[in-house]
């Protein structure tokens, strides 16, 4: 009898843990799971960080580094926006190719559900010739980890 109980105790904690992970992995890191490359030109950017008066006592405000981005995607020609407290993207001027990781919201944050919270930059070019058209396995890990 104890062994049979011990057994589907372990299958049930073993399950458990699965499913935690599992739930971990989609819910909590919703947007870095679901995030999406765009590889395109930029259309406009603007920078639309407030201006901040600094004190020597209070840290800065990361929005105060805030971007507005607007790429055109090269397969699609679909422009995607987005807003970025990335400060890389203080170096890039419209009409340079960029490599970007798009975040989206979570969907049941329904206010802002399937629209995009932050573009990350990867990469940025001077003109779409330059930009690596390598599509493979090795690409999409290398994207998924967000190793450049």
């Amino acid at each position: 009898m104890w062994p049979k109980i011990l057994s589907v105790t372990k299958t049930a904690f073993i399950s458990f843990l699965i499913f935690f992970f599992l739930f971990w992995i989609f819910i909590w890191n919703f947007s870095f799971v679901f995030k999406q490359k765009v590889v395109g030109e930029v259309q406009k950017i603007e920078h639309v960080g407030a201006q901040a008066v600094i004190t020597n006592n209070m840290p800065i405000n990361p929005q105060v580094f805030s971007f507005s981005v607007a790429i055109k995607d090269l397969k699609t020609n679909e422009i995607h926006m987005a807003s970025s407290e990335d400060r890389k993207w203080g170096a890039v001027q419209p009409g340079n190719c960029v490599v970007a990781a798009f975040f989206p919201y979570e969907p049941w944050k329904l206010s802002k559900g399937m629209t995009d919270r932050n573009a990350r930059l990867l990469q940025n070019f001077v003109n779409c010739a330059d930009v690596p058209r390598e599509e493979g396995f090795f690409s999409w890990l290398k994207f998924f980890f967000l190793v450049y």
